[in-house]
């Protein structure tokens, strides 16, 4: 029978808020499983239980922090800018299909796009202005 040490207490915590975190995708409760994750290192060094609370409570909130600082930064331009890198470059249309589409090469493949205006759309340079799933939105350089 396994004995239930502080270590493996922790240990199994760390373990039950991971898979909520799984669940939820919060990222708070990933932190939480971090900082239970070093609660069991003070555990198994043999820290009282004291520091360990300490640990987890340090770890806790320097993580809840950092994770809240990550979350106002996905609201500056700054994160808009890394979440859309595809948007300001160039590729070549050769030639435009029905409905303002085509094919183009861009990093390596073949992407879906389409035209910005759809008014007699022109081969050439264009710039991606926009990504909708997998699609480029195009518009004339």
């Amino acid at each position: 029978m396994m004995t239930l040490t502080p270590t493996v207490i922790w240990l199994i915590a760390a373990a039950v808020l991971g898979i909520i975190e799984l669940m939820a995708s919060t990222f708070y409760l990933l932190v939480l499983a971090v900082a239970a994750l070093v609660g069991a290192g003070c555990a198994f060094f043999d820290l009282a239980i004291e520091w360990q609370v300490v640990a987890f409570a340090f770890v806790a909130i320097v993580g809840s922090v950092w994770v809240r600082r990550l979350r106002s930064l996905a609201n500056t331009g700054e994160a808009h800018a890394l979440q859309h890198l595809d948007e300001g470059q160039l590729v070549q249309v050769n030639n435009w299909q029905d409905g303002a589409r085509t094919v183009v090469q861009y990093r390596g493949t073949q992407w879906e796009a389409r035209a910005e205006n759809s008014a007699q759309p022109q081969p050439g340079l264009h710039r991606i202005v926009s990504v909708e799933g997998n699609i480029l939105v195009l518009q004339k350089v």
